[in-house]
């Protein structure tokens, strides 16, 4: 990312853990519901359709922050937000400011995860099943994939480390 001294462009010993199977069936399809009924165009510095940033807050998230909170447990959620995207757009971007990204890939039937940006001129497509949670350092440098075949909602997270008296 031009400009951004603190991106990192992802190499081999960069890590990204993957977790499948966060929630049960009427659980992911809960929240389903309550991010399309959420999902707003923000104009046009936000590719698709989100929600607010503080998606977090939404009484549906509740079951979701606590099956996922042995993940996170060092850290707070600084913005939550849910995407929309039909893979029409690439949008290369770190989330400078907080220390691990989440995001959860809430419908996602081709299990494309977010493309990375690697030395040279080499992307990474990433794999990651509908309801798995990808947790990365937030300054590696990524975008939704683009030319989708399915429509595709995840819910992304910003995190940063929580004080040590916290």
């Amino acid at each position: 990312m031009a400009g951004h001294s603190s991106a990192t462009i992802i190499t081999k010993k960069e890590k990204m853990k993957l977790y499948k199977n966060i929630l049960l069936e009427k659980e992911r399809i809960k929240i389903l519901k309550a991010v399309k009924q959420s999902m707003k165009d923000l104009g046009p510095s936000y590719p698709g359709l989100q929600t607010n940033p503080f998606f977090h807050e939404h009484e549906t998230m509740e079951v979701f922050l606590k099956k996922t909170k042995r993940h996170y447990k060092k850290y707070d959620i600084v913005k939550c937000w849910a995407n929309f995207g039909l893979g029409n757009t690439i949008g290369w971007h770190s989330h400078e400011g907080s220390d691990i990204t989440m995001i959860y890939f809430l419908e996602n039937k081709c299990s494309m995860g977010p493309m990375l940006k690697k030395e040279g001129c080499e992307v990474e497509i990433t794999k990651c099943p509908e309801n798995s949670l990808l947790v990365f350092n937030s300054n590696i440098v990524h975008s939704a994939p683009c030319h989708l075949p399915e429509e595709r909602y995840s819910i992304a997270f910003e995190m940063i480390k929580k004080w040590k008296n916290s």
